[in-house]
Order: structure tokens, then C-alpha cells, then sequence
């Protein structure tokens, strides 16, 4: 199965749902598709992204590769990012990459996008 992104902004959060597997197959794609998700949300000014993982259902190296470039471009524009519903294969993949201390991790993505849509701490 290949990936699947939809995209939509809740406040001033950036949504991207992502289901399917993210490997090496599908990954470059996936990848240009949310990044041009991205440049079109941070042309409008910095934005929050949330990605919401819920059905996600592998993910590989080449995967890994996609969420960190997007973490690169969000934190280096002035943003956020988050990660939502994470199943338990790609958790341990993010585990073992070491991720999980530099994202903050939400259940469900409802809890996610409100605590990204509170004002930041000054």
C-alpha cells in the first residue's frame, strides 16, 4: 500500500494525515507531497504541523527520512511540530531513532492540534 496525505489547516495548525506505509517505494513521493504542502502553508507565514499518524501502518528508514526533513523545514521557519496516534512499529522505529526527545507525542490529534493551537509560552 502507498501512502496517503491529506492535508488541512485547523487554526493555525498545518494537518497532514498519513496512511498507508512510508518506505522506501513510496517515501520520495510522500515526501515531495508534504513538502510542498509545507511551502504552500509557510508562504501564508510560520506555521504548526501536526502529523496526525493514526493510520500509518509502517514505516521504514526511508520514511524516517520524510518526517525528519519535514521537522528540519517546520522548526527552521520558526514552527513546531507534533506527532499524533502513533501505532506501536513506527513508535519503536521514532524510539530508536532517537526522535521521541525532540517531538512531542499526542494520542489522539484532536489533543494534539489544541495543545498547538494555544498561545506559545513567552
Amino acid at each position: 500500500m502507498d501512502t496517503q496525505m491529506t492535508a488541512r489547516v485547523e487554526g493555525e495548525v498545518l494537518v497532514i494525515a498519513v496512511t498507508g506505509t512510508m518506505a522506501a517505494d513510496s517515501a520520495e513521493d510522500a515526501g515531495a507531497r508534504m513538502a510542498a504542502d509545507l511551502r504552500a502553508a509557510l508562504d501564508r507565514g510560520p506555521v504548526d504541523l501536526l502529523l496526525d499518524l493514526a493510520g500509518l501502518t509502517f514505516m521504514d528508514s526511508a520514511g524516517l527520512r520524510v518526517v525528519l526533513e519535514a521537522f528540519q523545514t517546520v522548526t527552521g521557519a520558526g514552527g513546531r511540530m507534533a506527532l499524533a496516534a502513533i501505532q506501536p512499529n513506527v513508535a519503536r522505529l521514532l524510539d530508536v531513532a532517537g526522535l521521541g526527545t525532540h517531538l512531542t507525542i499526542y494520542s489522539g490529534a484532536d489533543e494534539a492540534v489544541a495543545a498547538l493551537n494555544r498561545p506559545r509560552p513567552r
